[in-house]
């Protein structure tokens, strides 16, 4: 009588540490805003000729950037410039990847630098930032003028 109530125990104990490992709500991971969210700011901007160097601080999440972008338009009458005291359309735009040479991330400052620039035109630019998570909204600076 003592094995089939042992036998019996038994099975309901495994059958209860298989059930619970059923139990609790399953969902896919997402991103916590608070913990993995990043603002950039334009601390510094130099143009030389035709090149143009910008450093960025980064807030927040910093380890979370994996892109950033410089959008940038020149600003004149032609038609594919944009004209002054239009809305910023970038006509063009510039990509660094963390993988990549351009992409100098130190500490909270990000030093991205292009070069191709028209010299004696004025351009208009802001940088836009990508988490390495899908999920996570563009992250954009103000728009600032780059002068020759």
């Amino acid at each position: 009588m003592r094995r089939p109530v042992a036998l019996f125990l038994l099975l309901a104990f495994g059958l209860a540490v298989f059930a619970g490992c059923a139990l609790g709500r399953k969902k896919w991971p997402s991103a916590v805003s608070s913990e993995d969210a990043f603002t950039l700011s334009v601390t510094q901007a130099t143009r030389q000729d035709d090149c143009l160097a910008v450093q960025v601080m980064v807030k927040g999440a910093v380890n979370r950037l994996w892109r950033a972008s410089i959008l940038y338009e020149p600003v004149g009458s032609a038609d594919d410039q944009g004209c002054e005291g239009c809305p910023f359309v970038p006509r063009a735009a510039q990509h660094f990847t963390r993988s990549q040479d351009g992409f100098r991330l130190e500490g909270n400052y990000l030093n991205l630098g292009m070069c191709g620039m028209e010299p004696g035109v004025e351009y208009r630019f802001k940088v836009s930032g990508k988490s390495e998570l899908p999920s996570m909204p563009l992250e954009y600076t103000d728009v600032y003028v780059a002068e020759p």
